[in-house]
C-alpha cells in the first residue's frame, strides 16, 4: 500500500511539473512575442487615427492596458498574490508621480504591474517606463516604444550628460503631448545582485550606512524627470518646462519577496503553480509632495540616500516579519473571464495576421 502511494505521489508530481511546464511555455511566448506583436499590428493599421492628437492619446492607453492585462494574465495564472500597503492610496489613481522602485529581479515587473491595475486606467494606461535597452529590439520592446517607454543603457561617463540629454527630451515632448500621469523608473539602475559589490565599494568611498537589501540609487534619470516634469519654483501650478501640469507626488515604491528569497523569473512562476500560488509577494508605497528643491542634484541625493536608508530598515523588517504593514490589503485583479477573454482574443488575431501574411509567401 506504501508503494501504491508513493508511486501515485510520484505520478502526480511528474504531472504537475509537466502542466507547469507547459503553462509556463505558453505565457512566455503569449507574453514575449504574441501579444507584442498582434497589438503592435493593431497599432499601425489603426495609424489613420493617429492624426488626431486626441485619438492617439485613446490608442496609446489601450495598448498600455493591453500590455499590462498580459502581464496579470501570468500572474492570475501562477495564483500569484501581491499584497499592498500604504497611506492614502487612492490619490495615485489619477495623479502626476515619480515612481521609484527598487530592483530585485525581472520579476519585480510583474509585481508592479499587478498592483498598478488597481489604480484604474487613468494609472496603468497613462504612464511610461524607463527600460534598460535589453528589450529594445524584441517584439515587446517594439510595443513599449509604440506608448513612449524610453530605452537605456549603462554609458561610459564621457557620455553621461548626453544620454540624459536624450531622456529629458523624450520627457519634454511625450509627458504633457499625450497628457501622461506616471513616470516610473528604477534609480538603482539594474537588478540588486548585479550591482552589490559595485554599491560596497561606493558605501565605503563615500562613508556611507552599508545597505543589505537595496542599493544607493542613481541620480540621472529621476533628476532628469525632475528637471523637466517638477514643479516650477515661481509657479507650481506649472511644469519647470512650462508645457503643463507639474508631477504632484515622488512615490518611493518598496517591492518584498516572499522570505528574501529571489528566484529567477522562471522558476518564481513554476514554484508558485506548482505550491498554488505559495507564499505572497508584497509592494508598499511611501508618497511625497514633490518639492521643487530636488531639481538640485544635492537636494535630490540628500532625500533619496535617506530614503533608502529607511527602504533598507523596512525590507529588513518585512524579511522578519513577512508583511510591510498589517493593515496590508491584497491587490485586486481582473476576473478570470476577462483574462480568458482576453487571451482568445489575441490568439485569434494573431492567427489571422500570421494568415494573412503568409497569404503572400504561399
Amino acid at each position: 500500500m506504501e508503494v501504491e502511494k508513493d508511486d501515485k505521489k510520484r505520478e502526480s508530481s511528474i504531472i504537475d511539473h509537466v502542466i507547469s511546464w507547459i503553462l509556463f511555455i505558453y505565457a512566455g511566448i503569449v507574453t514575449s512575442f504574441i501579444s507584442p506583436i498582434v497589438l503592435i499590428c493593431l497599432f499601425y493599421s489603426a495609424s489613420f487615427l493617429l492624426i488626431s492628437t486626441e485619438c492617439r492619446k485613446i490608442v496609446m492607453r489601450i495598448l498600455a492596458r493591453a500590455s499590462n492585462l498580459q502581464f496579470i494574465t501570468c500572474v492570475r495564472m501562477a495564483g500569484i498574490k501581491v499584497m499592498m500597503s500604504g497611506e492614502n492610496l487612492d490619490r495615485l489613481a489619477d495623479c502626476r508621480a515619480l515612481m521609484l522602485p527598487n530592483h530585485l529581479s525581472l520579476f519585480d515587473h510583474f509585481i508592479f504591474m499587478a498592483a498598478a491595475d488597481s489604480f484604474g486606467i487613468n494609472a496603468v494606461g497613462r504612464w511610461i517606463f524607463v527600460i534598460y535597452n535589453m528589450w529594445i529590439y524584441t517584439p515587446l520592446g517594439w510595443l513599449w516604444s509604440s506608448y513612449g517607454n524610453y530605452f537605456i543603457d549603462s554609458v561610459p561617463i564621457h557620455k553621461r550628460e548626453e544620454t540624459l540629454s536624450h531622456l529629458r527630451r523624450h520627457f519634454d515632448r511625450i509627458y504633457h503631448e499625450v497628457d501622461l500621469r506616471w513616470v516610473c523608473l528604477y534609480p538603482e539602475g539594474s537588478r540588486l545582485f548585479l550591482i552589490q559589490k559595485r554599491n560596497a565599494d561606493y558605501e565605503k568611498k563615500k562613508n556611507l550606512p552599508a545597505l543589505q537589501h537595496c542599493a544607493y540609487p542613481r541620480l540621472g534619470a529621476a533628476l532628469s524627470a525632475i528637471k523637466v516634469l517638477g514643479p516650477d519654483p515661481a509657479d507650481s501650478s506649472k511644469a519647470n518646462n512650462g508645457r503643463g501640469p507639474p508631477l504632484k507626488y515622488l512615490v518611493d515604491v518598496t517591492l518584498g519577496y516572499p522570505d528574501g528569497i529571489i528566484l529567477p523569473t522562471h522558476e518564481a512562476f513554476l514554484s508558485a503553480w506548482l505550491n498554488g500560488g505559495g507564499k505572497p509577494y508584497a509592494i508598499h508605497y511611501e508618497t511625497f509632495e514633490m518639492d521643487p528643491k530636488w531639481s538640485d542634484e544635492e537636494e535630490l541625493r540628500k532625500f533619496l540616500f535617506d530614503r533608502y536608508q529607511k527602504k533598507d530598515k523596512l525590507l529588513d523588517s518585512y524579511y522578519k516579519t513577512g508583511s510591510f504593514a498589517p493593515d496590508a490589503k491584497e491587490a485586486p485583479l481582473p476576473s478570470y473571464m476577462i483574462l480568458i477573454g482576453f487571451q482568445i482574443l489575441q490568439l485569434t488575431i494573431f492567427a489571422f495576421v500570421t494568415k494573412f501574411f503568409l497569404s503572400f509567401i504561399f
